[in-house]
């Protein structure tokens, strides 16, 4: 029975018999007393019992304390020997960018235009344009682009002739506009028929050479018609002195030879200075036709193009660059660490893998550069004139804040590479993966994790194998080609290592 079950036996007895004094009488209190002494002496009997079981849990063999301090038995961690080729990799990042951009800063392309405002947009960020498509329309007057090596550098009119002048008639020729007659680099026209008809096909009248063009060709007319009077009027006095005899002269007397050889000499004189003139008159004629001003041509080597930035809304002034247009392929440059660097040659196989994207492109390395810390990117060509007056607070310039000063940049060397295919638009601006391969072995060889090769104690390089009962077996190796955490090893004796067998990694 409990301790506590006999407290309260005696508890209920005690009371019992307290009931039973109180009926008899006060003779047997004496009887009561000595039962309450009695159950006083049983309950500190039952704690002391309690506490002496309760300590006899508390104490401990040193036999007991070890084993339940003692750690739980070791687990053995194994991999699979396997068969696989190794390929010896360098991975780094890159940053993939086209290889140049061009900002294009409209300019006026007339003395009557005194503010530059954009009046439309006909592209947007992310658009590709073509030869000859309209960009936008700036003051009025369209700003376009079209194929060619050569930035616009002055206007294009009649009578001019260059490289820059056959890059025009090359680019309109591709639209359809052929330049007739003319020769190639010869503004004439020809030239001048297919500028007039591709400005109607962008639904704008073609510019002309201005006024001074007009006054030459005034001045050109009345000098011919200055010449022409001349001309004739001499030829009538010629005509006359044929016919009369000089005054004073017999009726059958010959006509004065002296004043018809003057006559003569003058209008031959008088018909060569007509014959000239009339020779400018073409010529500034030809200069007053039309023309293209370098303010509303873009002339890019490479097309189509893409329109990365638009900086400026219609209505707006021109403060800087309205656009910025990249032409070409994509290229790619990795930045390898100075470390990284040696042992690197040029083609050596590389993959590119955009995470973003998934997208995997290989090629191979082209050339290192020398160490830099300036950020790969391509050139920068600045296209057009200033679109501001200095001093007027418009510009980007003037508005911007000084920019804070960047923190040094840490020293890499580019890796130039050659994509086996271009590569996909999305790509550009993104900084990409690189993983060159340095070099794979011919076959697959038989490996193991790097971390299940060790050398024992005599220096054997050794692996230890798990059989098929859980019995260890050291395994003597030879160590090969280490990559992607693999190490090829070659067993002195074939038989005790093969594909599939669980060998140690770690405990």
């Amino acid at each position: 029975m409990a301790v506590g079950d006999l407290i309260r036996d005696a508890e209920r007895e005690f009371e019992g018999e307290e009931e039973t004094a109180e009926a008899v009488g006060s003779g047997r209190s004496r009887l009561v007393r000595r039962r309450r002494a009695l159950l006083a002496v049983a309950a500190s009997a039952a704690l002391i019992a309690c506490g002496g079981l309760g300590a006899a849990g508390l104490v401990k063999s040193p036999a007991e304390r070890a084993a339940d301090t003692a750690p739980p038995p070791g687990t053995l961690l194994t991999a699979e020997a396997t068969t696989k080729v190794l390929t010896r990799a360098t991975v780094t990042r890159g940053q993939v960018y086209p290889p140049t951009r061009y900002d294009v800063t409209p300019a006026a392309s007339s003395p009557d235009i005194t503010q530059l405002y954009v009046s439309a947009l006909a592209v947007k960020a992310g658009d590709a344009v073509a030869n000859g498509q309209l960009l936008a329309e700036v003051s009025g007057r369209p700003l376009f682009v079209l194929k060619g090596a050569v930035p616009a550098y002055r206007d294009l009119k009649p009578g001019a002739n260059g490289s820059d002048v056959a890059q025009l008639q090359a680019a309109l020729a591709d639209l359809g506009h052929g330049r007739g007659s003319d020769a190639e680099g010869e503004y004439g026209p020809g030239t001048a028929q297919a500028v007039t008809d591709f400005y109607r096909q962008l639904g704008h009248p073609a510019p002309t050479a201005g006024a001074a063009a007009e006054q030459a060709v005034d001045a050109a007319k009345r000098a011919v018609e200055a010449d022409q009077r001349t001309v004739d009027d001499l030829k009538a006095r010629q005509g006359s002195a044929a016919a009369a005899p000089p005054s004073g002269a017999p009726s059958a007397a010959p006509a004065d030879q002296g004043v018809l050889p003057g006559l003569a000499a003058q209008l031959d004189e008088a018909e060569r200075r007509l014959s000239d003139d009339r020779a400018a008159l073409a010529r500034a004629q030809a200069a007053d036709g039309p023309v293209v001003p370098a303010g509303e041509v873009v002339f890019l080597p490479v097309l189509p193009a893409a329109v990365t930035a638009v900086n400026a809304t219609v209505g707006a002034p021109v403060a800087g660059p309205l656009l910025s247009l990249t032409s070409g392929d994509l290229v790619v440059t990795g930045q390898l660490t100075p470390g990284q660097a040696p042992g690197i040659t040029p083609g050596m196989a590389v993959e590119i893998l955009s995470e973003s994207t998934g997208t995997v492109v290989r090629g191979e390395v082209a050339e290192l550069g020398p160490q830099t810390t300036t950020p790969p990117a391509g050139r920068v060509i600045a296209i057009g004139g200033t679109a501001a007056p200095a001093g007027s607070g418009t510009g980007a310039a003037a508005a911007a804040p000084a920019a804070p000063a960047a923190p040094p940049a840490a020293a890499y060397v580019p890796l130039r590479i050659t994509p086996t295919e271009p590569l996909p638009a999305a790509l550009g601006g993104q900084n990409v993966r690189i993983t060159v391969r340095r070099s794979a072995t011919a076959q697959p060889v038989l490996c193991v994790p790097v971390a299940a090769v060790y050398t024992d104690a005599t220096g054997r390089t050794a692996v230890t194998r798990i059989g098929s009962t859980g019995r260890r077996v050291t395994v003597p190796v030879t160590t090969g080609v280490n990559a992607d955490g693999y190490v090829a090893v070659t067993p002195v004796q074939a038989a005790q290592l093969q594909p599939g067998d669980q060998v140690v990694v770690g405990r």
